[in-house]
């Protein structure tokens, strides 16, 4: 009973909250809440939609009594990492609000993951274990004041194989100016990275000059995250544009600081337009679930 006990607690390996891109005094958030749906604007889906999108437009500062999104979501796959991300966006003026997030890492104690790509050497050893996984999250803003201009509010949830999303917006002088949605939302972990050396464990985990290619066919929104317990990290992209931009990190019982010559930031949005992406990964960690994730969507705008 007691050995049952100990396995189960290490299936969740670390719990989180990173920093917001733009978190003002007036914007408060919780995981679940009791709300009015009178007088609201609803938006809901029934498919596998793991990205959601709605355009926001006025002439005048935008107010919000409140937004309201929840997910519903079944995942299954071989995957760590688990979140659900919010973000809204004023693309013209590049301004940019995110609400604090809650991501898991649900590693198990006794996976593994072993691939080698150095001279005759090529080979692929993956003992990562399939996890089922459904459930619902919710997420609520208030009393949001934006800037006049154009914004959108963009959902994104990935990895899953049946997820709806159902958007409730209240008390508002915007113009909603449509929606958009789709199944293209996707993460990338350390084991989509194709590298010299790559070995992903609970407790110890390595990516050796580490890439990942992703094709694009409208508008790219990732997100960059660094899950390190003692260890360094690096993560470069290259836009379809051939613009180069790199962020690195070191991190002390996971204390971590980014670089001083970083170009963009953990968890904060990388956004750009179609064509080939490529990223580069490296990383050495130790402590539980070391990881470099990308969570991502391809968007089409509303």
């Amino acid at each position: 009973m007691h050995v049952k006990l100990w396995l189960l607690a290490l299936t969740t390996f670390v719990i989180l909250t990173p920093p917001s891109t733009f978190f003002p005094n007036n914007l408060h958030t919780s995981l679940h809440s009791i709300f009015e749906k009178t007088d609201t604007f609803v938006i809901g889906n029934e498919e596998n939609t793991n990205y959601y999108a709605v355009k926001l437009y006025s002439n005048q500062t935008i107010y919000i009594k409140e937004i309201h999104v929840r997910v519903e979501a079944n995942q299954a796959g071989t995957q760590w990492f688990s979140t659900n991300k919010i973000l809204i966006i004023n693309f013209e003026n590049n301004e940019s609000l995110m609400p604090p997030e809650f991501y898991v890492m649900m590693g198990k104690w006794l996976e593994w993951y072993l691939q080698i790509d150095i001279g005759k050497f090529n080979f692929t050893l993956n003992h990562l274990k399939e996890k089922v996984n459904n459930g619902t999250a919710t997420h609520t803003l208030h009393n949001l004041s934006l800037p006049a201009g154009t914004w959108y509010l963009i959902v994104i949830k990935a990895p899953t194989t049946k997820c709806k999303i159902t958007t409730y917006i209240n008390g508002t002088n915007a113009e909603i100016g449509g929606i958009s949605y789709g199944s293209t939302a996707f993460l990338i972990e350390n084991e989509d990275f194709w590298a010299k050396l790559n070995l992903k464990t609970s407790l110890f985990s390595v990516i050796y000059e580490g890439r990942k290619t992703i094709y694009i066919n409208n508008t790219f929104i990732g997100f960059p995250y660094f899950n390190l317990g003692t260890g360094v990290a690096s993560l470069e992209y290259e836009t379809p544009q051939g613009e180069n931009k790199k962020c690195k990190v070191w991190s002390i019982f996971r204390n971590m600081v980014v670089s001083d010559d970083s170009d963009f930031y953990p968890y904060m949005p990388i956004i750009g337009g179609k064509g080939k992406w490529t990223f580069h990964a490296s990383m050495i960690g130790m402590g539980l679930g070391n990881a470099v994730d990308i969570l991502g969507a391809d968007i089409t705008l509303p």
